[in-house]
């Protein structure tokens, strides 16, 4: 990936294609969904206060209830992906700043061990 795409301003998502919980052409499909949105919306104009990139990536290690989305700088990951899922994680979380708590990756606290 770019430098680029680390170190602008706005909104990261990836979205993982080679893991072993989907099958990678459904990210394809959902980064496709995605930049027909950004662009639909503007923000892909770098000026944008809510400007947003996407990009494909390799496994995102959470390796069940795939397709993963990652939203940065947040780092607030998605499970279950689908198209309908990306346009309410868009509409919720992107363009009005409210994730989408049905469909976070649920992580267990650490266990204690006395």
């Amino acid at each position: 990936m770019s430098a680029s795409f680390f170190s602008r301003r706005g909104r990261r998502v990836m979205i993982c294609v080679r893991g072993q919980c989907a099958e990678s052409n459904k990210g394809k499909r959902l980064e496709q969904q995605l930049l027909r949105l950004i662009e639909q919306h503007g923000l892909d104009d770098p000026d944008h206060p809510q400007h947003t990139t996407c990009r494909v990536t390799n496994c995102l290690a959470v390796c069940s209830d795939g397709p993963i989305m990652i939203v940065h700088p947040e780092g607030i990951k998605y499970q279950r992906v689908d198209e309908p899922a990306l346009n309410l994680i868009f509409q919720q979380h992107l363009l009005n700043n409210q994730p989408v708590e049905a469909l976070r990756v649920k992580v267990s606290p650490p266990r204690r061990i006395s």
